[in-house]
């Protein structure tokens, strides 16, 4: 009397966060940035994280990373220099 074995599988949810990094602390005006998401996990399909810039960051499905680049702007003779603030929104 042939009879299966059975053993139960227990799933445990894997928690993803999002992180986000710029390649440089510093630009020259009109200078680009370039703005990284990183997963904890890999994605399981693809991602997209809006920056609170309005720019997208997708991260393919398999992977762990994307970027962007932000084009910052250019000089302006009213203005002595500025900051760029991006989150994720």
């Amino acid at each position: 009397d042939p009879k299966a074995a059975e053993t139960a599988i227990t799933d445990s949810i894997d928690n993803t966060t999002v992180s986000l990094s710029a390649d440089k602390a510093s630009v020259v005006e009109g200078g680009d940035i370039t703005y990284t998401a990183t997963l904890t996990n890999k994605a399981q399909t693809d991602v997209t994280v809006t920056l609170s810039n309005g720019q997208t960051i997708t991260i393919k499905a398999g992977e762990t990373v994307g970027s962007t680049v932000f084009n910052t702007p250019a000089n302006d003779v009213y203005n002595n220099g500025s900051t760029v603030s991006t989150t994720i929104a």
